[in-house]
């Protein structure tokens, strides 16, 4: 195992918990920098998530998510906002752990958008949750409730990075 110092922050959870910007609010805090996994594969492929999902379907999405994820997980002690599938393969767990503490996000289901999110859109988000929520705990190192302020969330978030670079 790295030096803790190095631990990289992984921020799972439900599409639209405020993973990507709780990592842009801790990073402002902390100076690490944030690696977002869907930014990083719009950027590959040249478009947005949901227009690949649409285009290519779910199946070519997740292979492509879980290659940016090894990726991902190889860095040190950045901050690492996932997609919110990112679970739905047993096989991304090890190498965002390997390196890294997994914060899962906690919001109500009934505070998630759905605009721009391919699988929210269509979807019973009680339902995705019920399906992902024994993956989102098995993934998880911990877990971070954001039903409050960006600042309240991304402080906690924070202080877990300083607690795990004291360890």
């Amino acid at each position: 195992m790295m030096d803790t110092a190095n631990r990289n922050l992984v921020l799972i959870g439900m599409p639209g918990c405020g993973k990507t910007t709780l990592a842009r609010a801790v990073s402002a805090l902390t100076g690490r920098r944030v690696l977002d996994s869907d930014e990083l594969a719009e950027k590959e492929v040249g478009m947005s998530v949901r227009a690949f999902f649409i285009r290519e379907g779910e199946t070519a999405f997740r292979d492509l998510e879980s290659r940016i994820l090894r990726q991902l997980g190889s860095r040190e002690g950045v901050i690492i906002a996932t997609g919110g599938g990112c679970i739905l393969r047993q096989e991304n767990y090890a190498p965002l752990h390997e390196n890294g503490l997994i914060v899962w996000l906690q919001r109500d289901i009934d505070r998630l958008p759905r605009e721009g999110r391919p699988l929210s859109l269509g979807s019973d988000l009680h339902a995705m949750f019920r399906q992902r929520e024994p993956l989102y705990r098995a993934f998880a190192d911990c877990t971070v409730d954001n039903n409050r302020t960006v600042a309240e969330a991304a402080a906690e978030l924070a202080a877990l990075i300083t607690a795990a670079d004291q360890m």
